[in-house]
């Protein structure tokens, strides 16, 4: 990676024009100890005062990856020296740090990222539900994922509603939502839980189902399906909020993520295109 002092800036000292491009202290020393930084081709292990036009270069630190891989299919969506965007299918989670061999897309992006000869650890920047599809990104060194951690990350989704047409068709959704006593999975409403805020559009609606948009203002675990639900449109297939049955695929979809990248500020967005049993479901595709 290879960044510029712009020749119109003030001189800088080479910390603070790292920390203003969102890179921690903790990796700053790790790369001064690493001997993996240059100021104008010069490696440099002490703080410095660049000037104007000065190019500060380095190599993310290779890391080793302590997942157990796992062979299998892996749907790429976007990749780049920085960051890798893949399609989660349902029923499979998103990350199982164990050493166990649980399937798990983690453990699919180890595999992906052992085969190309990139050396990095698995760094899931979103996770999604088992049965939740769609986008997940990773960062591809821990460097990228606090970056891109703290860098706001706008998701929008896709579901289909129960519960006939909603009353308002668009609004916000803003109730609590904390776990639920004597669950560990299970969340719910609550005046004293922590913020949760679910903007909504219904898109369609047809045959006492519902297609809405959601998008997240926090990210609370089951966010969407705890505020569907408790607005009388449980998500479809959703047995743990919804009717009960035995548990199955509740249809929710990580449509499109947008995000601004790591040193350039480019906008980015990227989409997944809805899964085969959502389309059966809503446009009654074979």
């Amino acid at each position: 990676m290879e960044l510029r002092l712009s020749p119109a800036s003030l001189p800088q000292r080479l910390k603070s024009f790292l920390r203003d491009q969102g890179i921690s202290g903790t990796y700053w020393k790790a790369l001064k100890a690493a001997g993996a930084l240059q100021v104008n081709g010069e490696t440099i292990q002490r703080d410095l005062l660049l000037q104007p036009g000065d190019r500060v270069s380095w190599a993310f630190l290779p890391e080793a990856c302590t997942l157990e891989p796992e062979e299998a299919p892996l749907s790429i969506l976007k990749e780049t020296e920085l960051y890798l965007a893949v399609d989660k299918p349902s029923g499979l989670v998103t990350h199982n740090a164990g050493k166990e061999r649980t399937p798990a897309l983690s453990r699919r992006v180890a595999w992906y990222f052992q085969t190309q000869g990139v050396p990095s650890a698995v760094h899931p920047v979103s996770r999604l539900d088992r049965e939740t599809t769609g986008v997940v990104l990773f960062a591809k060194n821990a460097c990228l994922h606090h970056m891109l951690s703290q860098n706001r990350l706008e998701k929008t989704y896709l579901a289909l509603t129960l519960g006939g047409p909603w009353e308002k068709k668009e609004g916000l959704l803003d109730w609590p939502i904390s776990r639920k006593p004597g669950s560990i999975v299970e969340r719910q409403v609550d005046p004293e839980g922590l913020p949760a805020r679910t903007r909504y559009q219904v898109l369609e609606e047809k045959n006492g189902l519902s297609l809405v948009r959601f998008q997240l203002e926090t990210g609370r675990t089951h966010q969407i399906r705890v505020h569907a639900a408790a607005a009388g449109h449980p998500l479809l297939g959703d047995t743990l909020y919804g009717p009960p049955g035995p548990p199955g695929r509740h249809f929710l979809h990580a449509w499109k993520v947008r995000f601004r990248e790591p040193f350039t500020a480019e906008e980015v967005e990227i989409t997944s295109p809805l899964p085969a049993d959502f389309r059966k479901v809503w446009y009654n595709e074979t």
